[in-house]
C-alpha cells in the first residue's frame, strides 16, 4: 500500500509539472545571468564575449546548444566547444582552440596554421612559438609541406621548407638541407635521421654536409667546408 501512495504521489507531481510547464520556463528565475567562458587566448574570450553577449537575459531553457556551438565554430581559432548548463541561471563554454603547428609565410604576411593546413591567425598577434616555417607561393603547397613533415621524425629540427626548382628543400636549425619531393617514402627519412644524429654539428659553420638529395633511387650527398 505504502508503494502505491509513493507512485501516486511521485505521478501527481510529475502530471502537475507537465501541465504548468510553460509558465515554469517562463520563470525570470531561469534567465541568463552569467555566461562563463573557459579558454586560454583571452583575445578569443574577449571576441567571443562580444560575439555572445545577447545571450543574457534569454531564458536558458529556451537557448538553442547545438546552434550556438555552430555559431561559435565559425571562429577559425576555435576546434571545439562545449556547452553546458549551471542551473538555473548560469551558461557554460568550455572552448578548445587550435593548436599551431607551422608558420606560414604567403604574400608578404606570416601567419599561423593547424596541422590540417588551415591559416587561422597572424604571426605577429600570438606568442611566438618553436616550429617550422613554410615559405609559399600557393596556398595548396601548404598541404603538400605538411605531408611531407608527417614523414619526418625529426620536426624539431626542421626550421624552414619551401620549393626549388623540381623539388622542395626542408632546412634544418643547423643549416643543413633536404633537397625532397612529395613522392620520396618515408624510409628514406629514417636514414637521413640517423645520419643526421651522427655529424649534427654545434653551429652551421662546422656542418660537414651542406645537403642531401633524397630525390633520386641513390642518396646524393654535398659535403660542406666545415
Amino acid at each position: 500500500m505504502k508503494k502505491i501512495l509513493q507512485m501516486i504521489f511521485i505521478g501527481t507531481i510529475c502530471w502537475y509539472t507537465y501541465t504548468k510547464h510553460g509558465d515554469f520556463k517562463k520563470a525570470s528565475i531561469f534567465d541568463v545571468t552569467e555566461v562563463s567562458v573557459n579558454v586560454k587566448n583571452l583575445e578569443l574570450v574577449d571576441d567571443l564575449v562580444k560575439s555572445i553577449e545577447d545571450l543574457k537575459g534569454k531564458n536558458i531553457l529556451d537557448i538553442d546548444k547545438k546552434k550556438l556551438k555552430d555559431k561559435i565554430l565559425k571562429d577559425v581559432r576555435v576546434k571545439d566547444v562545449v556547452i553546458k548548463t549551471q542551473m538555473p541561471d548560469i551558461l557554460l563554454l568550455n572552448i578548445k582552440e587550435k593548436e599551431p603547428f607551422v608558420y606560414i609565410e604567403y604574400k608578404g604576411s606570416i601567419y599561423l596554421s593547424d596541422e590540417l593546413g588551415k591559416i587561422y591567425g597572424y604571426m605577429k598577434e600570438s606568442k611566438k612559438y618553436n616550429m617550422p616555417l613554410f615559405r609559399i607561393d600557393h596556398e595548396n603547397e601548404i598541404k603538400e609541406f605538411i605531408e611531407i613533415m608527417e614523414k619526418i621524425s625529426f620536426k624539431d629540427e626542421i626550421s624552414q621548407i619551401y620549393k626549388v626548382n623540381n623539388g622542395i628543400v626542408i632546412t634544418t636549425n643547423t643549416g643543413l638541407k633536404i633537397i625532397t619531393n612529395i613522392d620520396v617514402d618515408r624510409r628514406k627519412y629514417g636514414v637521413v635521421k640517423k645520419l643526421y644524429d651522427q655529424i649534427k654539428p654545434q653551429d652551421k659553420k662546422r656542418n660537414q654536409i651542406e645537403y642531401i638529395d633524397l630525390r633520386f633511387e641513390d642518396y646524393i650527398i654535398k659535403k660542406g667546408r666545415g
